[in-house]
């Protein structure tokens, strides 16, 4: 029964002028039925907020897993980063002393230079070198890419995002709490 149709039953009951025990009975009883269909209403749409919350709650895990992950690549990235630049120096030095070494074995050691296995050597040497070197470069130019692709160190960084989005999971469930707290 709609809302104006039940007060035009309670309009008519309560305009007779002699009202019955039974009267008054029947506008007690459709008030309560009123009641009860809205607190039907109330339930279903509270079950649905608690479903919603939940799968709420568990993106909300999500995020903050992924916020995690991210923290630790960027400190791994950096750690990395530093690890390249000091197998670059260390590189470096290697193939100075190598070329020193080189030089200095012209001069004190001739003889030992015809020998066709220490060619060889440090031929391989230097392109295992040069090789290192090499990959060196391209996993630092690959880091680089990371940093810019994931915008680390930066406002806009994927790690912002995800602090201002648990923020906001965050009030979504303080609001669910307080509705929790409503007796229905």
């Amino acid at each position: 029964m709609s809302s104006s149709s039940m007060n035009e039953f309670i309009s008519t009951i309560l305009a007779k002028p002699n009202k019955t025990s039974n009267d008054l009975q029947e506008i007690i009883n459709k008030w309560h039925d009123d009641l009860l269909k809205n607190e039907d209403y109330l339930l279903q749409h509270a079950n649905q907020l608690n479903q919603k919350q939940q799968i709420l709650n568990k993106t909300t895990e999500l995020f903050i897993q992924n916020q995690d992950l991210l923290t630790n690549l960027e400190e791994n990235l950096q750690e990395f980063q530093l690890s390249i630049q000091t197998l670059k120096k260390y590189n470096d030095e290697l193939e100075n002393n190598s070329e020193q070494l080189n030089n200095e074995s012209k001069n004190l050691l001739p003889n030992i230079l015809s020998n066709h296995k220490i060619e060889q050597d440090r031929s391989i040497n230097y392109e295992l070198m040069e090789t290192v070197d090499n990959h060196l470069n391209e996993l630092d130019k690959t880091i680089k890419q990371l940093y810019e692709k994931l915008q680390i160190n930066k406002d806009s960084s994927i790690i912002n995002t995800i602090d201002d989005l648990q923020t906001c999971f965050d009030d979504i469930n303080n609001l669910q709490e307080s509705m929790k707290q409503i007796k229905l």
